[in-house]
C-alpha cells in the first residue's frame, strides 16, 4: 500500500489492519512488515479479534508505504474456526450497509417461495443456494459502486464488486435466520484485496465466496472479519496537512507446490 500526498503531512497517526492470523483452515508464518517512513508499530486486536498495528509518524512526509510479506498454508480444514455464542448472536442481526430494503426482501422472498423445504436446510446449504442465484443474476462490474454503497443500493443496480456480493449475501442469510459476517482477504493471483462471507454451520464458521460462486478453499487467505466492510478497512488514520492524496494498493499471492506434490 502506498499513499501519495500533494503537500507534506506534518504528522500522521495510522492503523493498518491487513495481517492474517492462523486458524483451523490456514497457518500463517514468516510475517515481515516494512514501512516508509519508518516508525515504531504497536500490535493490538479489535473487538472481532482482527490483528492490526498502529503508530505515529511525527515527522513531515509526503509519501507513506506499507509492505507486508509472509507465508500461508491453506486448506488445512473445511472451516475457519468455531463460533462463540456471542458471535452467533451478534452476527445474526443486520448492521449498517447490510440492512435489507424492499428490493432485497423481495429477492429473498422469491428464493424462499421457489425452494421446497427451505426452512429445513442447513445454513451452509442456504448460503450455497443463495450464492448460486446471486452469481447468476447479479453482474460483476467495477466502478459502478463505491465503498459506501449499501447492499440494498447494489441490489437495485444489479451489479457491483466483491464487497457488494458479500453485503447482499449477508443480508439474505440474516433474513433466513443465519449468522453471517463479512470477511476480507486475499486470493491467488495479482490485484487487490478480496471479500467474501462466513456463515455459522453446526457451530463453525464456513467461508462462502459469492463473487466466484464457490466455498472458500485453499485459494483464499483470510485477513479479518466484521459486520460490514467498514469494520474491515485495511488502513485508517488521522493526519495534519497533506492536501490531496492518492492511494495505491497491490496484492500478489503466489502458489508454491509442496515437496510431496513435486515428487
Amino acid at each position: 500500500m502506498e499513499v501519495f500526498y500533494s503537500q507534506a503531512i506534518n504528522s500522521c497517526r495510522y492503523t493498518i489492519k491487513c495481517i492474517p492470523d492462523s486458524n483451523a483452515r490456514q497457518k500463517i508464518s514468516d510475517i515481515n512488515i516494512q514501512m516508509v517512513p519508518e516508525s515504531k508499530a504497536n500490535w493490538a486486536e479489535d473487538a472481532h479479534g482482527n490483528r492490526y498495528i498502529f503508530g505515529c509518524n511525527p515527522e513531515p512526509h509526503s509519501y507513506f508505504k506499507f509492505r507486508l510479506t509472509g507465508k500461508a498454508e491453506c486448506g488445512n480444514s473445511s472451516y475457519d474456526c468455531e463460533a462463540t455464542e456471542n458471535e452467533i448472536m451478534l452476527f445474526r442481526h443486520s448492521h449498517g450497509m447490510t440492512v435489507p430494503g424492499p428490493k432485497i426482501k423481495e429477492y429473498y422472498q422469491n428464493i424462499y417461495d421457489s425452494t421446497e423445504g427451505f426452512d429445513q436446510m442447513k445454513p451452509v446449504d442456504k448460503a450455497i443456494l443463495m450464492m448460486n442465484r446471486l452469481y447468476n443474476e447479479f453482474k460483476y462490474e467495477k466502478n459502478c459502486t463505491c465503498v459506501n454503497t449499501s447492499a440494498e443500493e447494489a441490489m437495485e443496480l444489479g451489479k457491483g464488486v466483491c464487497q457488494d456480493y458479500a453485503h447482499i449475501l449477508i443480508s439474505l442469510l440474516i433474513l433466513a435466520g443465519c449468522s453471517a459476517r463479512y470477511v476480507t482477504g486475499l486470493i491467488i493471483g495479482e490485484g487487490e484485496s478480496h471479500a467474501w462471507v462466513e456463515v455459522v454451520n453446526e457451530g463453525k464458521w464456513i467461508g462462502i465466496d459469492p463473487t466466484n460462486n464457490m466455498v472458500v478453499s485453499d485459494s483464499h487467505i483470510r485477513i479479518g472479519c466484521g459486520r460490514e466492510a467498514c469494520e474491515c478497512q485495511i488502513n485508517r488514520g488521522i493526519m495534519h496537512g497533506g492536501g490531496d492524496q492518492m492511494q495505491r494498493i497491490s496484492v500478489s499471492v503466489i502458489e508454491k507446490k509442496s515437496i510431496q506434490e513435486v515428487m
